[in-house]
């Protein structure tokens, strides 16, 4: 998980054949604070993963901001976790769909996956370690050595034409 400064909070990897959403509760579990937000792309879109954020931060009506597929349809008595969801289709239905990306937030994931391109370009696309084991570890210390990078300071980029 990550943050819009560019830090990571936490990280874990799934084997190929598990879902990247089936890890929402082992990430979270890394998160000792409450969260204002928390966004992810459609594949996260299940019931699952919006009890695991309410769970998170009872305290606080945490935001979750994921797309729901074209197809989605209100929750007729939605539990309090699937308000958002409910309240994301409405506007989709409303506004459209490129509309609400701009509206809610969700356009700002973007700087989720420039982390993400971060990582790749200055570490390494490859694991290096054979066991999955050691290449939680590896992840965990290059993400370690990219947070140490942010903290010292963002490169300010600038469009030349």
């Amino acid at each position: 998980m990550v943050v819009w400064s560019g830090e990571i909070l936490a990280t874990d990897l799934t084997s190929s054949k598990a879902s990247d959403a089936s890890k929402v509760p082992t990430l979270l579990k890394q998160i000792d604070h409450s969260l204002n937000s928390v966004s992810g792309d459609g594949a996260y879109d299940s019931e699952a993963v919006y009890q695991a954020i309410a769970a998170h931060s009872p305290e606080r009506n945490t935001k979750t901001i994921i797309p729901p597929p074209k197809d989605a349809q209100l929750k007729s008595e939605p539990l309090s976790h699937l308000y958002d969801r409910n309240r994301h289709i409405r506007s989709i239905n409303r506004v459209g769909r490129r509309e609400w990306f701009k509206k809610s937030g969700y356009s700002k994931r973007s700087l989720v996956e420039n982390t993400i391109c971060r990582y790749k370009l200055i570490i390494g696309r490859e694991m290096r370690s054979r066991t999955l084991a050691g290449q939680r570890v590896e992840v965990r210390l290059g993400c370690k050595i990219l947070n140490i990078m942010a903290n010292l300071g963002m490169p300010n980029s600038c469009l030349v034409a």
